[in-house]
């Protein structure tokens, strides 16, 4: 059936009342979509499998996952003991916390993105400052604004908590003796103010014990990162339409999602071209582009997204490339190419769109509470960026009030179901 699909493509014809060959081999008549629209639709498929992360070596080890669930619900990993990282991607929120700028120990400086299916992402944060799971899971516990924890204390917290600390060593090994409290303080990291006491701490240790640190601390962040990957969605609706027709023709699909959600599918790999960014079986480009968000009243307008991103993710210790990644050379093939141009300025990550309907509020910024608000802002663009300008492509979809349904019906028909009941909590202890 796909190679009908594509050779219906590469022939130009438009598939208005034509036929065309299904899987089983019976004729069957397309009235919705053109021929180039047919592919597109075969393109968005669900994930047959999730990509593999050379980088971290525990990534689909099951003792990982089951140690990286305790972490991600353990609350002392925090400086108030109350955070953890479920605070802001909370299970009940499809794994997002329903704010508009997340609040951890303090209020962040954006809205806290869903990791629902992030195992599909090639960069993680909304600037897209890591590229890998591990890397991601690693920021909040020393954000000051989200868990407020250092690199120390977490390895103290392993090293003095009886199940914590064979938890750690079932799945690598044995932690060393971090009791001298002159070559491992209790608190210190690396800080961009050389006279922060953390810092200053940080520095009074030893080329060697600071690795050993950041071993620590990289495994809990690889361990966090085997759970994470296992946070999928199923088929959703639109799924069982878009290969029922596909496979048998459009009288086998009616039925499957509403004609409202038919209607908005048109829209999105017709006219509306929203196909083009959110793009795949994961509804997503894996890319960043500015589309001309104007500024709200609770966002700090020096946010320039992707431009300090790629800054910041050069700088990390912890990216694909370094140290810690048990694939530096293959990630650094990657980040080589990088660059840094006015054009990312105000760029922020496309987000997928499965499942998309469970964690209001949208954008970098939870800049619009409803699907609603979202599809009407891209019927209109009538807002200015603080930074930067809009993608050149994008021009206003003029939609009208059913136009605007029609596509909200799509997107709410993209929700499958979500991850295992068994992995929406803690376990009962952290060793597997």
């Amino acid at each position: 059936m796909w190679n009908a699909v594509s050779s219906l493509l590469l022939s130009g014809a438009v598939l208005v009342g034509c036929t065309a060959e299904t899987d089983s081999g019976s004729p069957t008549t397309f009235s919705r979509f053109t021929a180039e629209e047919l592919v597109v639709l075969a393109s968005l498929r669900p994930p047959e499998s999730v990509p593999a992360d050379p980088t971290n070596a525990v990534a689909d080890d099951a003792d990982a996952a089951h140690f990286g669930r305790w972490l991600y619900f353990d609350d002392r990993f925090s400086d108030s003991g109350t955070v953890s990282c479920a605070t802001c991607h909370d299970p009940a929120q499809g794994f997002g916390d329903g704010r508009a700028i997340s609040e951890g120990i303090s209020t962040t400086n954006r809205h806290a993105p869903s990791i629902l299916n992030t195992v599909y992402n090639r960069w993680m944060y909304w600037d897209g400052r890591c590229d890998s799971h591990w890397c991601q899971a690693l920021g909040p516990l020393e954000d000051p604004r989200e868990m407020g924890f250092t690199r120390l204390q977490v390895a103290h917290l392993l090293a003095d908590d009886e199940g914590l600390s064979e938890a750690y060593s079932v799945v690598f090994a044995p932690l060393p003796d971090l009791s001298d409290p002159v070559r491992f303080p209790t608190a210190a990291r690396p800080m961009a103010d050389i006279t922060d006491p953390l810092h200053i701490a940080w520095d009074s240790m030893t080329a060697e014990d600071q690795a050993t640190i950041n071993t620590i601390f990289t495994n809990v962040g690889k361990a966090i990162a085997a759970y994470e990957r296992l946070i999928l969605t199923g088929p959703a609706p639109a799924d069982d339409y878009i290969i029922a027709l596909l496979s048998e023709g459009e009288a086998a699909a009616e039925g499957l999602i509403s004609s409202a959600a038919q209607r908005g599918l048109e829209v999105f790999v017709g006219e509306g071209n929203c196909h083009f960014c959110h793009a795949g079986a994961n509804y997503t480009n894996n890319e960043f582009h500015n589309i001309g968000l104007g500024p709200r009243d609770w966002l700090r307008p020096e946010d320039t997204g992707r431009y300090d991103g790629i800054t910041a993710l050069l700088a990390s210790d912890f990216n694909g490339s370094g140290s810690y990644s048990e694939a530096p050379e293959g990630a650094a093939v990657t980040l080589n190419f990088l660059s840094q141009t006015p054009e990312q300025l105000g760029q922020f990550k496309v987000p997928s769109l499965r499942n998309i309907a469970s964690h209001p509020p949208y954008m970098h910024g939870g800049h619009f509470n409803s699907l609603t608000e979202v599809v009407t802002f891209y019927s209109a663009l009538d807002e200015e960026p603080d930074w930067g300008h809009r993608e050149d492509l994008m021009v206003p979809l003029e939609l009208d009030a059913d136009g605007v349904a029609d596509v909200v019906a799509f997107l709410e028909a993209l929700s499958g179901p979500g991850p295992a009941e068994v992995l929406l909590s803690a376990p009962d202890s952290p060793i597997p």
